[in-house]
């Protein structure tokens, strides 16, 4: 049969072939841009990283409904790691960064893997497990505010009037954000829960982001991710081998494919972004995705927008913005 009832059901039983053939057209499009002046396809590449986040926390959340988030976060590292070998070895860099990585290089490559793709993603995952899309990735994308940190922390950088006001929005709004639906001391538990793992995903983004600027400069973008992901699959297929790997159709379809390519895509990009402007210009232009991800989120996943979610996006997205700025 050919009716629009079978062509409906292949485009949303093999969503990733859409996915794949989607990022390939962006990609395409930015690699003929040749001409384009380094600064602007820097920006560029982050407006397109900033895009597959927020494409990515329903695709994730999707596929975590039959697997956990240490299984799923394997698949698409898995695939991820996969992919950027294949990059490297067409792009004849593989060797080259092979030979660049000195014992230093390989520390910082481990723990820059290690916080962000294996620990703080995989927190990520629980509290997208936990609370949805539209709660958690407001919450966790507040890194900018601990970059800021760490940077006044250990290069003694001052604390601005408009640090200060971001950092208040950004209280205010994990606040509102985190308050459940209903009046429940079950749901309260939950929703505290699953923004403290979110808050949680945030600081261990931004202690790797801060080592990303040095890593860029040692190495190729692609061999950076590449590397990352190599070094985070195997940390959690140990992990994973005591604790039990869970997968079926559905969570291989959703999180390890379409999850994988995506993280391909939008991992480049920002590494690339990152190598080509710093991450003092990547950072707020990366920052818009959370408010992409919650409109996503209650068109395809029909998770509710309140009021407190609404207004608490609003206030995180400035907040970042104004810690930013500061």
């Amino acid at each position: 049969m050919n009716g629009p009832e079978d062509k409906f059901y292949i485009v949303c039983d093999f969503p990733y072939l859409m996915i794949a053939d989607s990022l390939y057209s962006v990609l395409s499009a930015l690699q003929t841009a040749a001409v384009l002046d380094p600064e602007l396809k820097g920006e560029l590449l982050a407006v397109l990283a900033a895009f597959c986040w927020a494409a990515g926390g329903p695709i994730y959340r999707k596929g975590l409904d039959t697997t956990d988030p240490w299984s799923g976060n394997l698949m698409r590292l898995a695939l991820a790691s996969l992919g950027f070998l294949a990059l490297m070895v067409t792009q004849g860099t593989l060797s080259e960064s092979l030979a660049r990585v000195s014992t230093s290089i390989a520390v910082w490559l481990i723990l820059s893997a290690f916080t962000a793709l294996v620990l703080g993603d995989c927190l990520l995952l629980r509290s997208l497990k936990d609370i949805g899309v539209a709660r958690t990735i407001p919450i966790s994308s507040t890194y900018p505010l601990f970059v800021v940190a760490w940077s006044a922390l250990f290069y003694g950088k001052e604390t601005s009037l408009l640090m200060v006001l971001g950092t208040v929005f950004i209280v205010v709004a994990i606040k509102l954000i985190s308050e459940p639906k209903q009046k429940l001391s079950v749901d309260a538990s939950l929703y505290t829960k699953g923004a403290v793992i979110a808050l949680s995903a945030a600081i261990c983004w931004s202690i790797s982001i801060v080592m990303l600027d040095y890593l860029t400069k040692v190495l190729p973008s692609e061999a950076v991710a590449g590397f990352r992901f190599i070094v985070s699959s195997v940390i959690l297929s140990a992990i994973v081998s005591r604790s039990g790997f869970f997968w079926d159709k559905n969570s291989l379809m959703w999180i390890g494919i379409a999850g994988g390519l995506v993280l391909i895509v939008s991992n480049y990009a920002f590494v690339e972004a990152i190598r080509m402007v710093g991450s003092a210009t990547v950072a707020p232009i990366t920052s818009v995705y959370p408010v992409i991800s919650v409109f996503v989120a209650a068109i395809f996943l029909r998770e509710k927008l309140t009021p407190k979610v609404l207004a608490g996006t609003f206030l995180s997205f400035s907040g970042v913005m104004l810690v930013i700025l500061g």
